[in-house]
């Protein structure tokens, strides 16, 4: 499923008084992936993510924020215990590589850019769940159809 693009206007629900990423957008990020990760209680953060809680494991969302007339990229973390990140990532070779992946932000974004640009279409399952799934991939696309990615992405 691909993500929404949200203005900060759309996350907090009231008319901002500064368009600016640094204005309390941990908090925003916050509320918004908590209410839809149903009952989830962990912690959110914009901030970048050094090692996940003992027993959790740090995934990373990207979002698209449209800042005026323009589109940013914004990374949040959020932590994952076993159980909910076997809900949200079902395949084990999957779950085997988040940590992988989530160390290498930058190559992903590159990818996400290149798919949302039009400059680069996966084959095969991978470029049939972008037709359906709109050109802003998630975290989870990526995860999922990762050797596909990897192998055909040349920046």
């Amino acid at each position: 499923m691909a993500e929404r693009i949200f203005t900060l206007d759309d996350l907090t629900g009231a008319r901002s008084v500064c368009g600016c990423l640094a204005c309390n957008l941990s908090a925003v990020f916050a509320d918004h992936l908590t209410a839809l990760r149903t009952g989830y209680p962990g912690a959110v953060t914009t901030l970048g993510h050094r090692r996940p809680s003992p027993g959790t494991t740090a995934v990373p969302h990207f979002l698209a924020v449209r800042l005026g007339g323009v589109i940013a990229d914004v990374v949040v973390w959020e932590e994952m215990r076993p159980h909910q990140l076997t809900a949200w990532l079902p395949a084990p070779d999957a779950r085997a590589r988040v940590p992988q992946l989530a160390a290498r932000i930058p190559r992903l974004v590159r990818i996400r850019q290149a798919v949302r640009t039009g400059t680069f279409t996966p084959s095969g399952a991978a470029g049939e769940a972008l037709s359906t799934g709109g050109r802003y991939p998630s975290f989870r696309f990526l995860v999922e159809h990762w050797l596909t990615l990897n192998k055909e992405f040349t920046p």
